[in-house]
């Protein structure tokens, strides 16, 4: 048996005692997790002459292990990311601890190592493993240390492992409230996806987050989901993020069947509770080329529901879509990640929930806006149609007043007239003299009776179209200059006025209805003669004028009055329409004349236009003028 030097013995039991004072000054400093680690393992491979410490937090239910590792120089058989790479292909189990070192011990091949696990509270929560180049160079000392230091250091891990959970605790806390701020204020998903996924992924040190959103085929199966073991429609990858830059296109939309994943369909009919797999799970389970540039694979995924609001305990809440999330190695998932991802999917469906139905709001505004706005678009056209027709019958009636007080004085006053010749060619001593008065009266006022019934019965024959057209040569001078004979003394006598009379060609010939052509003569004059201001000139113009159709004969009538207003010029040919204020004044007419001449012009295959302008020499006199055009040879009409 080997003899142990006492001496050593002291130095040792010293350098113990020491290093778990080292280890217990560590713990009420109260470093950080990872520094507290460090920290000891730096002692206690600095104590052992250990070429390298590792320690290994483990925590029952955490999906990586916490490990510092610290080498006194670095080696080509040792490195961290070796380590680390072996540790994270473990599955996570009850003996994880003898895995590790199984793993280790894989890693290391012929090096050698001495390690222990720790116990808290009557749990494993770590290990300890010291690593020298030879086994000759260990002595009793390193494992009684690990020994005598377990208690110590598995009251150090414990220290580590709630610092961690404090870390992890306040990185949800920060996590949650970001997101919170992230759904009160975005005002479309596509942000709120995108953060949510970038935010939730960092969290956990995941590779890869999507969200897809689904469109049924059938809106119906949306809402009767149990027992259907299929469902078609189709899935669009509505928002992704992964640890892979290159693939991370948010504008691109992406989709790809319902009915071609199992995984989808699986998640459909188990929803609203969640898929979760902790290794050997691709997502979605599709080819690559299926994802145009996803990758399809992956190891450990877990599948959230996006679900809408539950109406009633017998109609299930629409699935909406998923909230997908992938690491890339084994993970086991903790209840506090599964929660924590719970509530972003419950947070992220009820958004789109509350987008939804925010469009469904704003649209049922907008119709019943365009609705509202259509329904007073047609009461302001039904309202302005009404005033227009308020206004017409008003016009209407005041030209119905004019007419009859027009028809009352054109009737009254020659009846009234001839009534008095009557009476005084009744007195037997009347001198010869004022007899032959009274019967130019009573003769006057009879013609302008006889041409009143006249004007009315032609204009109902013009209407009704059965006025004959009786064509015949007439010669225009003689013609007009007969007609302007009859008025030239009397508008001298009356009102001073001149007729002059202007005619192109000595003797003028025109084949038309004789009859009408001096009805529409006499009656333009007759118009010019009563609008006329006093001492003017009434202008009578008469010439031909070659067209394409043959030639015409132009007859010109200008007189200068009060003239005809901008706003009553479109309607002076309408029946019994009078000039404002002609009652007033005491003008005679009945307002059928221009009536009688349109028609007759119109008779006749002829044309009338009239004008009204100011004259440059006296502004407050108007030049009326009236155009008629007729052709001047047309054949005789039976």
């Amino acid at each position: 048996m080997e003899q142990l030097d006492m001496s050593n013995i002291i130095q040792d039991r010293k350098g113990i005692e020491n290093t778990i004072a080292n280890i217990l000054q560590t713990i009420v400093e109260g470093r950080s997790g990872d520094r507290i680690l460090l920290d000891l393992a730096k002692e206690i491979a600095g104590w052992s002459q250990a070429e390298a410490c590792i320690i290994v937090s483990q925590t029952a239910g955490k999906q990586h292990n916490q490990i510092s590792c610290w080498q006194q120089k670095p080696h080509s058989w040792l490195t961290k990311d070796d380590f680390l790479g072996q540790l994270e292909k473990l599955p996570l189990n009850h003996d994880v601890i003898e895995r590790v070192e199984e793993s280790f011990q894989a890693l290391l091949v012929d090096k050698t190592w001495r390690g222990i696990t720790t116990q808290y509270q009557h749990q494993t929560n770590g290990l300890i493993l010291l690593l020298k180049s030879n086994a000759s160079e260990w002595t009793n000392t390193e494992q009684e240390l690990l020994t005598l230091i377990s208690d110590s250091m598995a009251i150090a891990i414990s220290q580590a492992q709630l610092q961690q959970q404090t870390h992890t605790k306040s990185e949800y806390h920060s996590l949650l409230k970001n997101l919170s701020r992230e759904i009160s204020h975005s005002s479309h998903p596509a942000s709120l996806f995108q953060n949510c996924l970038t935010q939730i992924c960092h969290t956990l040190k995941l590779d890869r987050g999507m969200i897809l959103m689904l469109k049924y085929q059938n809106p119906l199966q949306a809402k009767s989901r149990r027992g259907n073991k299929s469902i078609q429609g189709t899935v669009e990858i509505a928002s992704q993020w992964s640890i892979d830059e290159d693939i991370q296109d948010t504008n691109k939309k992406r989709f790809f069947g319902f009915g071609s994943s199992d995984l989808c369909q699986q998640a459909w009919q188990f929803a609203p509770k969640y898929l979760c797999f902790e290794s050997d799970t691709p997502f979605p389970d599709l080819d690559a080329e299926d994802l145009s540039g996803i990758k399809a694979g992956g190891e450990a995924l877990t599948i959230m529901p996006l679900m809408g609001r539950q109406i009633n305990e017998t109609s299930p809440a629409v699935v909406w879509g998923f909230l997908v999330l992938q690491q890339n190695s084994p993970r086991h998932w903790t209840e506090d990640e599964l929660d924590l991802i719970d509530w972003v999917s419950v947070q992220v469906g009820t958004a789109i929930v509350h987008h939804q139905t925010l469009n469904q709001v704003q649209s049922i505004v907008e119709e019943r806006t365009a609705q509202l706005k259509w329904s007073l678009d047609v009461q302001a056209k039904l309202s302005e149609k009404m005033r227009q027709h308020i206004e017409q019958l008003q016009k209407l009636n005041q030209l119905k007043d004019d007419f009859m007080n027009s028809m009352s004085h054109e009737l009254k006053t020659p009846l009234t007239s001839m009534k008095l010749a009557i009476m005084m060619l009744r007195q037997s001593q009347l001198p010869p003299e004022m007899r032959e008065k009274y019967l130019n009266i009573l003769e006057q006022e009879w013609n302008r009776e006889y041409n009143l019934i006249k004007d009315l019965l032609t204009l109902q024959e013009l209407e009704s179209g059965e006025l004959v057209y009786t064509p015949e040569e007439l010669n225009l001078n003689q013609t007009i200059e007969q007609l302007a004979n009859s008025f030239r003394a009397r508008w001298q006598e009356e009102k001073g006025i001149e007729l002059q009379v202007k005619i192109s060609e000595a003797d003028l010939k025109i084949n038309t209805d004789a009859e009408s052509l001096v009805d529409v003569l006499n009656e333009l004059l007759l118009n010019a003669g009563k609008y006329s201001a006093a001492d003017t000139k009434v202008e009578l113009t008469a010439e031909n004028r070659a067209t394409l159709k043959g030639k015409n004969i132009v007859i010109a009538i200008v007189n200068y009055g009060a003239g005809i207003t901008p706003e009553e010029l479109p309607y002076i040919f309408d029946k019994f329409r009078r000039g404002a204020g002609v009652t007033d004044r005491a003008v005679p007419g009945t307002g059928l004349g221009l009536t009688l001449v349109q028609n007759l012009v119109e008779h006749l295959n002829g044309t009338i236009e009239v004008t009204s302008e100011p004259t440059a020499q006296a502004p407050e006199l108007f030049a009326t003028k009236f155009v008629l055009e007729l052709p001047q040879f047309q054949p005789t009409i039976g």
